[in-house]
């Protein structure tokens, strides 16, 4: 890469960064827009209290707290190729153009100040919900039990099989595979060799299958065969098997404790969407709104 492209990539990132910081970092208010650096990096001030000045124009400062809060802040791509004092030098250009923009009077044009107004009103009504709703909803250790009660066939693991599959065109086929296993050869190598099924490259391995997950002609087989044994051949469908199941799980029902984190994330956004509507309709029963209906048609 040219020393040139890599001066525009790292450019493109700090004008990246400020539109960034513009956009979601909060400006520091009656603070500093431009430095009188020491020789001092930032990145040795870490060892000086918060409170500690480092940058500063006129009659405002940027402490390193400030600088701290907004790297903080910085998307972790960003962090990997960029230094404090670059972030530091982005927060004095933001403050700069800020200062520029008012001294050109930019907040009192109309369509700039028509933005200011509907950011304004966003963040109103963030701040509101957030204290009246996502703060008061909330979903109680009895309301969590009580679901839990109610519907414990969510919470219950059912009984599984380790399932390995040798799956045969023909009957033919089936039966010679059938006499090798009965021989002594090796289920997974048989499989490798002869199944024709989609398993067939992992010895003909499907995991682990729960009971209701499967077809029955094979289910019903399956989960009363003993650990290790071989199955006759069973037809389906999909052609003929010859099945061995390796290992057994039994059904197990998961404690309240297990899954009770689960369940009050599950069921408090219902509680919350609950607290909005009354907050709602609270508010619009203290107003008589009249709507113009013809002029909605």
């Amino acid at each position: 890469m040219t020393k040139l492209k890599q001066k525009t990539i790292f450019f493109t990132l700090l004008v990246t960064l400020l539109a960034f910081m513009l956009i979601a970092v909060p400006g520091i208010a009656g603070q500093s827009t431009q430095t009188q650096e020491t020789e001092t990096t930032v990145e040795e001030t870490a060892a000086f209290p918060p409170e500690t000045i480092i940058a500063s124009f006129g009659e405002f400062t940027i402490t390193l707290e400030d600088l701290n809060l907004t790297w903080d802040t910085v998307p972790a791509e960003y962090k990997a190729q960029l230094s404090k004092s670059n972030v530091l030098d982005q927060m004095i250009s933001e403050k700069l153009l800020i200062q520029d923009a008012k001294s050109k009077d930019l907040v009192n044009d109309e369509k700039v100040a028509k933005q200011i107004d509907d950011m304004t009103n966003q963040i109103l009504v963030q701040a509101l919900i957030e204290q009246e709703v996502l703060n008061k909803a909330s979903v109680t250790d009895e309301e969590a039990e009580e679901y839990y009660k109610n519907n414990l066939e969510e919470f219950t693991e059912k009984e599984q099989v380790h399932l390995f599959n040798i799956l045969a065109e023909t009957e033919e086929n089936a039966n010679i595979i059938l006499e090798a296993l009965n021989s002594g050869e090796d289920f997974s190598e048989v499989a490798k060799e002869k199944s024709i099924g989609p398993s067939a490259e992992q010895g003909g391995d499907l995991g682990y299958i729960s009971k209701g997950s499967i077809i029955p002609e094979i289910e019903d087989i399956v989960f009363s065969l003993e650990i290790g044994a071989i199955t006759d051949i069973v037809k389906t469908d999909y052609g003929f098997h010859v099945l061995k199941i390796t290992d057994k799980k039994p059904q197990t029902l998961k404690s309240f404790e297990e899954v009770k984190n689960s369940i009050v994330e599950m069921l408090l956004p219902e509680k919350q969407k609950a607290a909005f509507d009354a907050l709602l309709e609270g508010l619009k029963s203290k107003v008589s709104i009249e709507i113009n209906e013809e002029a909605l048609q």
